[in-house]
């Protein structure tokens, strides 16, 4: 259903979301509303606890709001099915977190091509897997990883393997990247590296929607938003 948006890539209308922690209730996000261009570079800003990565969370599909709405490149998103939000989080949505989340037991190609093979059936899949193969060889080139396609996680640094899940992010041509404290794991100098990375791809038209609690970092973004107790504050 198409929920207008213009020429927005996420529009978050007063959403809601709260945790019941025995007998009580944990308010988290308390009615928060903005907007995010496409092609925009969009850093939240707040302390531990402020609700930063349980916003990312809604609007990235992995959680579903109490009340509120959605709206990814204008298609409210919040409401759907499980089945139709998968399908949209796949698709439109790249995610790089502060912990790799990289898996295991597949090497770095393996770990790159994964959201793109789930996005498609089977026989979808062997159609486009020399194609999509391609693409993403030609992204860890890009990222300085050619080198590593057969390394498994454990094998890489902290912040080759955050290029990886930048890569991975990207291999769908998503709308908006959600970064979630991306650069939390690494130490200084290789963090900056992961920035300029992102901002790069930013730079090419990319959107991206950071969280973190560095207003350094934050920096980096044309548009910074600050949330506190799960509300959005002005500056």
């Amino acid at each position: 259903m198409s929920n207008g948006g213009g020429n927005m890539a996420v529009v978050v209308r007063k959403l809601h979301r709260a945790y019941r922690m025995g007998r009580s209730v944990l308010r988290v996000l308390r009615g928060v509303s903005f907007q995010v261009h496409r092609g925009e570079f969009v850093a939240v800003v707040g302390a531990s606890g402020s609700g930063k990565s349980t916003l990312l969370h809604q609007i990235g599909l992995l959680d579903r709001p109490d009340k509120g709405q959605i709206v990814l490149d204008g298609e409210e998103v919040a409401a759907m099915s499980a089945a139709k939000r998968n399908a949209v989080r796949c698709r439109d949505i790249g995610f790089v977190f502060q912990f790799y989340h990289l898996l295991g037991e597949f090497n770095v190609l393996e770990n790159v091509m994964l959201p793109a093979q789930m996005s498609r059936s089977t026989l979808g899949w062997l159609m486009r897997r020399k194609s999509r193969r391609r693409e993403a060889m030609e992204l860890l080139e890009r990222l300085g990883l050619s080198d590593r396609i057969k390394h498994r996680p454990q094998e890489l640094s902290g912040g080759e393997r955050q290029r990886v899940a930048i890569a991975r992010a990207l291999i769908n041509r998503p709308k908006v990247v959600l970064a979630d404290e991306p650069t939390g794991n690494l130490d200084s100098r290789t963090g900056e590296q992961i920035m300029e990375v992102l901002s790069e791809f930013h730079r090419q038209g990319q959107t991206l929607l950071m969280v973190t609690h560095d207003a350094a970092l934050a920096g980096r973004a044309e548009r910074i938003l600050h949330l506190h107790d799960g509300q959005l504050k002005t500056k």
